[in-house]
């Protein structure tokens, strides 16, 4: 049986700005560090707060000023997701959504934001309209984060499907390579912060620009409307 596994930030909800501004907002303030686009793909896109706290501060921390530090850059980051009016899901992605619950296939996110974050998106993008809480998987700090395959792994098993019959929905280089980890049967490469070329060359199985033409979708997953 097919199972889909989505990660969020920059695949369902396309927020590369917000994140940059935030990322570069929070560091800046607190180390006086300057961040490049290297970096930020590098060392934030997909990354869980640890690694990405880690790199930039040049330091190790206990689980609790991650969470402290982490909760002062998200705080930054809902603040300008609300008062932005690009605060939605990706485009066609609600469409898409009411299709797999229709056809009752499972469906959850991996994703590598914190607790706080996945309860802010749940309130503010309805996100229980398609999907169950007790089944996504984020980052709690006793998760391994991307590149290694664990969230993936997780979510597979909270959906009872097995990892090589998933497809995986990425937009990071960090996802795509936990995803390759673990031979899920597609990674369909979203280009939001990546051009379709970079995605291709990173390995996915194939792209999409959003979610908007559904027939593309409904093939590539390998369902007939």
């Amino acid at each position: 049986m097919l199972g889909i596994i989505f990660d969020f930030n920059g695949t369902m909800f396309f927020d590369e700005e917000f994140q940059n501004i935030s990322w570069r907002k929070f560091l800046k303030e607190k180390t006086g560090h300057s961040i490049s686009n290297n970096e930020l793909q590098e060392y934030v896109h997909g990354r869980n707060a640890e690694i990405t706290l880690s790199h930039f501060f040049k330091s190790t921390f206990t689980r609790e000023k991650i969470v402290n530090l982490e909760e002062e850059k998200e705080a930054i980051y809902r603040k300008l997701c609300l008062e932005s009016p690009n605060f939605k899901l990706a485009n066609g992605l609600p469409g898409f959504l009411d299709e797999l619950v229709k056809k009752e296939i499972p469906i959850t996110i991996a994703t590598a934001s914190g607790l706080n974050n996945v309860k802010f998106f749940f309130k503010y993008l309805h996100l229980n309209r398609w999907f169950s809480y007790d089944k996504v998987i984020f980052n709690d700090g006793t998760i391994k984060g991307k590149p290694e395959p664990d969230l993936y792994l997780k979510a597979a098993q909270k959906i009872g499907i097995n990892i090589s019959n998933c497809i995986v929905f990425e937009d990071a280089s960090s996802g795509i390579k936990a995803a390759q980890r673990v031979s899920v049967s597609k990674i369909i490469g979203v280009a939001s912060m990546q051009s379709r070329e970079k995605l291709i060359e990173l390995g996915v199985t194939d792209t999409i620009q959003d979610y908007s033409d559904m027939r593309h979708l409904l093939n590539i997953i390998g369902v007939q409307r």
